[in-house]
């Protein structure tokens, strides 16, 4: 594997590991196959997911495909919770939100899980 992929993986890995509190952490090295995403939407170079049995409050993760984009919002508020995003990137997944199947999907999606 050539070392430029290896050093994405692992950054990925590193960036949602280090995102963990230390229960869901504990979980994730307990139990095999722990880590698992649904993607929701792709928008653009945008991905929206939500990863099984991820801390509260409900949110949703917004992931750029070249890892410089990487934020959290809330499901219910729109909140940012963490992360930086363009305005730009910020109105194309606010158009998404708004959408009439976008909160309702996330919503839906995040209540599966439990």
């Amino acid at each position: 594997m050539k070392p430029d992929i290896m050093e994405k993986i692992l950054k990925v890995l590193l960036t949602y590991y280090l995102g963990l509190d230390d229960t869901s952490l504990e979980k994730h090295l307990k139990e095999a196959n722990f880590a698992t995403k649904e993607r929701i939407a792709t928008i653009n170079d945008l991905q929206v997911i939500i990863f099984s049995n991820d801390h509260n409050p409900p949110h949703f993760h917004i992931k750029s495909k070249d890892l410089k984009i990487n934020a959290r919002f809330a499901i219910e508020s729109f909140r940012l919770l963490s992360g930086e995003i363009s305005s730009k990137n910020l109105k194309k997944i606010e158009t998404f939100y708004l959408s009439p199947k976008g909160k309702l999907v996330l919503t839906a999606i995040w209540n599966k899980r439990k």
